[in-house]
């Protein structure tokens, strides 16, 4: 396999951007040019905020975010005729929603706006009274509500999660997959601008694999030149690798960083690698976390989009391609390796680097990355000890017996160990001449219902539970510094696809147990309210991510601050310090009122039914907190 040496990064800098696989995007090929209009500003040019597919927190961006410069109250337009089909009103999520059906099987979303048009808003009071609600999903009869394209059907504002004023537009196809707006062609929004590479990362994927001589994921910084990004020192690889890519997009006009929608890896110019998001399936939009290594971004703040296929990945996004993504390489053998971006209007950049193989085997290097003293990466544990002169082997304990272990790797200073998982969960390792406890606790597979039982909680996993399998440590013990007591399970780096359903045998006297509930504590020590129910002495509640938990009493009840009234509206903020606001209900003269709710300014305020009617009598708002605590304030108006 000595052909490759010749496959230099001289030679790689004047390669051409080739390599792209063309998407056949046939659902697009489908709707006929110019059938949808820009629902905001029209034929102005327009700015976004964030793109099709672009890698949040916790799920795909799905649609357009497009900026509002600021201020609400602009008129959005339904993009194509239909009729509205669906009309949403929620202080989380897409807040104040339109939903329109096309002629074309298409439907348009139209989310975060901050009233309706007279129409649909005169429909949507009424149906709030109706259900006594201020949250209301409604479903209109299919002829009630028909839009003109380009009629306006609300106006844009800031309700919902949002955290800024903008529109949030999106097109779903007959399925409810969400396309991408920016391939239907308008002209409102601009882009020149290829991909930005900020990193790439390699990882090693199983215990005998190696970069640069050590286990583990490494990041490299990049080098631009001219329209590509290169790493001019070959990296040295053993085993199964991974590669991975910090990356965004930008557009005309606009700092936000996007999303890149398509990026190919190539290996000596065979594709290894093709990801494409031009269109989000609802349903798998919070499995994020098995395409970016949450792990790492966890660990470093940064988000990475891994270029292969990890168990547990069921996302549509990939081409077929060979080995997932994984790069296996030859020994004395040097790859040649390209990572293309582009984005929905073309704009392409390259990463170029070249890789060369090599055996894995116990080796002297210059310096030992300076992990923690211990470190999970998937199913390997990493054990960084000082290095002694004689006694440098280690056993390891499990359940299933013992075995002694010799350094992989060393620096003179330092040795490396590493412990595969899959031959037991360690429970001492002995150093010679002392002692050391690790504390996982069961070995949690994916795809499986699975329990664990102590005597003090349990933790049950259901069938989708987990993206991979989990070796789970968890201790259950008593703070006596802050006299509270602790549930600590799992690794916060540790991404979970579902609920873990916990039962926990409080360890600590508490007078009333049912005032007592669970509580999520962070870092920095703030608790954030997760609940749970009693019985039999036992608390059960749902986590959906790991960490520290505790319980605590929420005895105070929510406040209520009445603000000046204007044009016979009531204004009042609400708020609690510790389990927060689950529901508030308002009466004059024993009649429902409807209060709506902006949960970001804490503001509620009132609406009636009939306008013409002004608010007299007597005024009653009571609200309770999660933890059953009320608040009540009584006016005479």
């Amino acid at each position: 396999m000595k052909k490759c040496w010749k496959l230099r990064l001289s030679r790689l800098l004047l390669l051409p951007l080739l390599f792209i696989t063309v998407s056949t995007f046939a659902q697009y090929s489908k709707i006929e040019k110019g059938y949808y209009q820009f629902p905001i500003q029209p034929e102005r040019t327009n700015y976004l905020a964030g793109n099709m597919g672009e890698l949040r927190a916790s799920h795909f961006h799905a649609g357009l975010d497009i900026k509002t410069n600021g201020v609400e109250g602009l008129n959005v337009y339904a993009a194509a005729e239909g009729y509205v089909s669906r009309i949403a009103v929620s202080t989380g999520g897409y807040g104040n929603a339109v939903y329109v059906v096309h002629p074309n099987g298409t439907t348009t979303v139209y989310a975060h706006l901050q009233r309706f048009n007279d129409e649909l808003a005169k429909y949507v009071l009424e149906s709030q009274y109706k259900q006594k609600s201020f949250t209301v999903n409604l479903f209109p009869d299919r002829g009630r509500f028909k839009l003109k394209k380009g009629e306006v059907l609300g106006y844009s504002g800031n309700s919902g999660s949002s955290t800024g004023p903008h529109l949030h537009f999106e097109i779903r196809d007959a399925n409810q997959e969400v396309l991408d707006p920016l391939r239907i062609g308008f002209t409102e929004i601009k882009d020149k601008i290829a991909p930005i590479a900020e990193r790439i990362a390699l990882k090693t994927m199983n215990i005998n694999s190696r970069v640069n001589g050590q286990f583990g994921r490494f990041e490299f910084n990049l080098e631009k030149r001219g329209n590509e990004y290169v790493i001019t020192d070959t990296i040295r690889t053993a085993g199964k690798i991974g590669f991975e890519i910090w990356a965004h997009d930008k557009l005309d006009g606009a700092a936000n960083k996007n999303g890149v929608p398509e990026i190919d890896v190539y290996q000596n110019q065979e594709l290894l690698f093709s990801q494409r998001i031009d269109s989000v399936n609802f349903s798998l939009q919070y499995n994020i976390k098995s395409l970016t290594n949450y792990q790492a971004e966890q660990e470093t703040r940064r988000r990475y989009n891994k270029l292969y296929i990890d168990d547990g990945n069921s996302l549509g996004f990939y081409n077929d391609m060979k080995n997932r993504g994984f790069f296996y390489p030859q020994q004395d053998s040097i790859y040649l390796f390209q990572i293309i971006m582009a984005d929905a209007y073309g704009n392409q950049r390259r990463v170029s680097f070249n890789v060369k193989g090599e055996k894995a085997s116990p080796t002297e290097l210059a310096q030992v990355d300076r992990r923690n003293h211990s470190y999970l990466l998937d199913n390997t544990l990493q054990i960084n000890r000082k290095r002694k002169d004689e006694l440098n082997n280690i056993t390891v304990y499990t359940q299933q017996g013992s075995h002694i272990l010799e350094p992989a790797y060393s620096d003179g200073e330092e040795n490396v160990y590493l412990v595969d998982l899959n031959k037991g969960l360690p429970k001492t390792i002995d150093f010679g001449d002392d002692q050391e406890e690790i504390d996982f606790i069961d070995m949690i597979p994916s795809e499986k219902e699975h329990s664990y039982l102590s005597n003090s909680f349990s933790a049950a996993f259901g069938k989708n539970t987990l993206f991979d399998t989990l070796y789970l440590k968890a201790r259950h013990y008593v703070d006596e510094d802050k006299k509270i007591e602790v549930l600590q399970i799992g690794n916060e780096v540790s991404a979970l696809r579902g609920i873990v359903e916990i039962e926990l045998v409080p360890l600590m006297q508490y007078d009333t147990l049912e005032q007592f509930q669970a509580y999520a504590l962070s870092n920095s020590g703030n608790a954030s309210f997760v609940g749970g129910n009693w019985s039999e002495g036992k608390i059960r509640f749902a986590i959906s991510s790991f960490g520290n938990f505790t319980l605590m009493r929420d005895l105070t009840p929510p406040t209520i601050k009445q603000r000046a009234s204007s044009n016979g509206i009531l204004y009042f903020n609400i708020d609690d310090e510790l389990s927060g606001i689950k529901e508030y209900e308002a009466t004059i003269n024993g009649e429902w009122l409807l209060m709506n709710y902006d949960s970001k300014r804490k503001l509620i305020w009132s609406e009636t039914l009939d306008k013409s009617k002004p608010l007299k009598g007597d005024f009653a708002l009571t609200v309770t907190d999660y933890a059953g605590n009320k608040k009540t304030l009584t006016l005479k108006l």
